[in-house]
């Protein structure tokens, strides 16, 4: 009998998991807005060290086969190995509705010598009302999120964290209160006030 009611318990703990995930599709274009068949796409679940939940290639419509995730935060890659598409990269909240993921991939002209920044980036975060946002979570890393290139850290009372720099930093992430946020920055940047609006 227990091990019956332990079944049941299991059965209904993977049913409600399986009831709070949402649909994620992503959908990758152009330049010029049209859909790109082929393009791999590469999904990550920021919650667990860049563990990655799966790839598809996109269909006729630019479209990856839509996946169930759980809420949370992720990241969406679009490449196109061995081409001249430069590589998207997008990080995307999953809460209880369906999710559209938009990349868009820029055509390369060459191979681009990039300086490698080496350095602290002191970051500011600001709420809505421009507050110091206490407890966000702040990600920076270059425009193909490459492993060496992220760092995060998490604001103080001041809303203030200090982030280490490496490779070619390109993007600021905030995480606040199931909102994200995202800011473009550069090598050359040491500290930066971000308004959350």
């Amino acid at each position: 009998m227990r091990s019956h009611l332990y079944l049941v318990f299991v059965f209904w703990l993977l049913v409600g998991a399986h009831c709070v995930a949402a649909e994620v599709q992503v959908a990758v274009t152009d330049s010029h807005g049209q859909p790109l068949r082929n393009a791999l796409v590469i999904v990550q679940d920021l919650n667990h060290k860049d563990h990655e939940l799966y790839r598809a290639l996109t269909n006729d419509a630019g479209v990856a086969t839509p996946h169930e995730l759980p809420p949370g935060l992720y990241r969406a890659i679009s490449t196109y190995p061995y081409s001249h598409w430069r590589s998207s990269v997008r990080e995307f909240l999953v809460r209880d509705a369906a999710v559209k993921v938009a990349l868009q991939m820029e055509a390369a002209e060459g191979l681009d010598d990039l300086p490698v920044s080496i350095g602290r980036l002191t970051v500011h975060v600001l709420d809505t009302n421009g507050r110091p946002a206490a407890g966000a979570r702040v990600l920076v890393r270059d425009a193909e999120a490459h492993p060496s290139s992220e760092h995060w850290g998490t604001t103080n009372a001041e809303g203030t964290t200090t982030l280490d720099l490496s490779e070619t930093p390109s993007t600021l992430v905030v995480v606040y209160h199931d909102q994200l946020y995202s800011f473009p920055t550069s090598a050359w940047d040491t500290e930066r006030t971000l308004r959350l609006k």
